[in-house]
């Protein structure tokens, strides 16, 4: 039997992975973003202020993780958000600096201090349908970091709020906001969403490809190391999200999922029973164990939460530097250019599926 302090010392080596990585990749990001220069005119409504890699040298078995006592996980995985490095000169680092993570509550920092020109508001609410955009801000629980719209601001951190990752494939339509589409789901019949166009997978054959391969081999990795694992969906539809939606009962918080890039699945623990306390327990050091988890080119998979308490259980995911945006900046670039008279690039970034999965996209 693993000892308390030897499981804590495990927690321990997993914070300080993930804050190196964090760090790191915040470097990198802004890094990307030294040298461009924003002028921007338009000021937003400010909100009340609501705050106060390396690879593992040995993948860790079930048996190294029994169970991650909830208090002391929480009191160790709090979110902080790092000050951002001083810069010498206006430049989008500093932009988004400022509406980068979440405050020691868990409530984003949004985009309250951001300044935009009354044109480059109307890209973003015509290529993205955000209505308001005070309420981006950029997600840093991925490595990447990636622009999110919520529709309502978040204002503890178990208020649920629905959110969009923009230059997503989605339900919604030309022109639409993503208040105006929340609204059209909720009230439209759930059987509405499902047809042809409505696949929803369990089979990992359904992944990107590129993915595919790495998916598998963390599975058997799991399954090695002693997890008894169910995957029960890969792919889902744009319209299958909209399905879950319009269902209700907090089923999702969002239209916009990885699971419609083939990126993502649905992993059940054991007999999927979390009110049996050995199932929860193998479920939160599954959740632990697959944070850690390295593929063989140095990617991490990502869990939504904490390890020990989350909205979305089930669901990992392996994000992708080339989907999405990490700056408000780069979302108005792409948006004038997919805008343009003539112009042949989408304002949302296409999935890459298998050929098989094709006629299900909507764009």
């Amino acid at each position: 039997m693993v000892s308390r302090y030897g499981l804590m010392n495990d927690v321990r080596e997993t914070l300080q992975t993930a804050a190196t990585d964090a760090a790191r990749y915040a470097c990198m990001r802004r890094a990307r973003r030294w040298g461009r220069v924003v002028v921007l005119a338009f000021p937003l409504a400010a909100l009340p202020d609501c705050s106060g890699t390396s690879t593992p040298a040995n993948v860790p078995n079930a048996r190294q993780l029994p169970g991650i006592e909830a208090e002391s996980v929480r009191a160790q995985t709090g979110s902080v958000r790092a000050a951002p490095a001083p810069d010498t000169a206006l430049n989008d680092s500093a932009e988004a600096g400022a509406y980068e993570g979440v405050d020691s509550r868990g409530i984003p920092h949004y985009a309250t201090a951001v300044l935009l020109s009354s044109d480059d508001a109307q890209v973003l609410r015509r290529a993205y349908g955000i209505e308001d955009p005070h309420r981006l801000y950029v997600s840093d629980s991925t490595e990447e970091g990636l622009l999110k719209y919520d529709t309502q601001v978040k204002r503890c951190n178990t208020c649920y709020v629905n959110s969009y990752r923009v230059g997503y494939v989605s339900v919604r339509r030309v022109g639409e906001s993503w208040e105006a589409v929340e609204h059209r789901v909720r009230s439209t019949p759930p059987h509405v969403f499902t047809g042809s166009a409505n696949p929803s997978s369990q089979s990992t054959a359904d992944l990107d490809p590129d993915v595919r391969p790495l998916a598998e081999r963390m599975l058997r990795d799991a399954r090695a190391a002693g997890f008894h694992l169910d995957v029960t969906a890969t792919y889902r539809s744009p319209l299958r999200e909209a399905y879950l939606m319009a269902e209700g009962a907090g089923r999702t918080h969002t239209l916009t999922s990885n699971h419609s890039y083939g990126r993502a699945l649905d992993i059940v623990v054991d007999d999927g029973n979390r009110a049996r306390p050995q199932t929860k327990r193998d479920w939160i050091a599954f959740r632990n164990w697959v944070a850690r988890y390295r593929t063989p080119t140095g990617e991490s998979f990502r869990i939504l939460g904490r390890v020990d308490r989350s909205w979305d259980w089930p669901h990992v995911e392996l994000p992708s530097s080339n989907i999405g945006f990490d700056t408000i900046e780069e979302a108005i670039r792409r948006g004038k250019t997919c805008l343009a008279a003539g112009a042949t690039l989408p304002c949302n970034f296409p999935p890459h599926l298998p050929a098989a999965l094709s006629h299900a996209l909507v764009q």
